[in-house]
């Protein structure tokens, strides 16, 4: 539920506070999880105890410790901006999370392992990301583009992309193929390559350097300006995995690699498919075979995707897990 309670104040809250939209974004979405805490209480979050601020954080299901200290730490800044004299909303002086520590946000964490994603899932991670350069490549990885080493990412320029959405890809193996992007993933590569700073830690960093530099390139995911980047030059694998790594310990689905969100993209593919069937066939295999790049194999001189390893995972049970 998208909504915000006094939604008025809270947006004075946003603007007098953070420049930022991505960073804007972010809280609002807890904000709207407070909204369903707000509501049948008749107050606002600014004015909640310890116990309903708890559940408030309770409620938004953190992935990690990381998380639930994030979302704290933002409903405590909202409140001593309410307790400020400028703006004197709280009811009394004292902000509940004040010197909380990590043993309180613990319990709030959901420590279930995550193998593979959904398409809200998906959505929800990349909603909670600061930076255009962070949010593209789960997005991209989700959606086919992958390659050899993550070449598929490294080397994608905006004059690969057409005006219907057909992208062209190369793999520094495979070579050069199309597919088509939806338009939202082909605005978010438009935004992610016209980012001129990364904001660190996810917009959390303090101290002298909250922000870094992005080298200026012609590829649409870029380095930053530090140690040995180079302008012009494409972003190395290692960098791939390491964003993808500060993603996911920022989100909490610590099991997740390229590989399974690549891999739940594929489930995805496979829910839209089988949709008003029971379960997939052969074409079905074939046509996300094609899409996600995968190699065929040669049987008696006719060549095939694999079916017998794609069914491994894109199976009835891990559908129904995700999209049921």
């Amino acid at each position: 539920m998208n909504k915000m309670y006094n939604e008025d104040i809270k947006w004075r809250f946003l603007k007098e506070k953070y420049d930022s939209k991505e960073t804007r974004k972010v809280i609002k979405y807890i904000f709207f999880y407070a909204y369903l805490n707000e509501l049948p209480l008749g107050k606002d979050l600014y004015d909640f105890s310890l116990d309903q601020i708890g559940s408030v954080i309770a409620n938004s299901n953190p992935k990690s410790l990381n998380v639930a200290k994030t979302r704290g730490s933002f409903i405590s800044q909202y409140i001593s901006w309410a307790i400020s004299p400028d703006v004197n909303l709280r009811r009394d002086n004292l902000n509940p999370l004040q010197n909380i520590d990590e043993s309180w946000y613990a319990q709030f964490v959901d420590t279930s392992l995550k193998q593979f994603i959904s398409k809200t899932e998906l959505d929800e991670m990349v909603s909670q990301l600061v930076n255009y350069q962070d949010k593209i490549i789960p997005v991209l990885l989700f959606n086919g583009v992958y390659g050899t080493e993550s070449s598929e990412i490294r080397n994608l320029k905006l004059t690969d992309i057409q005006e219907d959405g057909t992208t062209r890809l190369y793999d520094d193996v495979k070579g050069e193929r199309y597919i088509k992007l939806d338009e939202n993933v082909i605005e978010l590569l438009h935004k992610a390559n016209f980012e001129e700073e990364y904001m660190n830690k996810n917009g959390m960093a303090e101290g002298r350097s909250p922000n870094s530099h992005l080298v200026n390139s012609e590829f649409i995911v870029k380095s930053l300006k530090r140690g040995a980047a180079k302008e012009g030059h494409r972003i190395g694998q290692s960098s791939i995995i390491s964003r993808i790594n500060i993603i996911k310990e920022y989100i909490g689905w610590l099991d997740l690699t390229p590989k399974s969100i690549w891999r739940s993209g594929m489930l995805y593919m496979a829910s839209q498919l089988m949709q008003g069937r029971n379960e997939l066939i052969k074409e079905d295999f074939d046509k996300i075979g094609e899409h996600f790049n995968l190699s065929k194999i040669n049987n008696n001189g006719y060549e095939s995707y694999n079916r017998a390893y794609m069914s491994g995972f894109i199976n009835e049970e891990n559908i129904n897990k995700l999209y049921k």
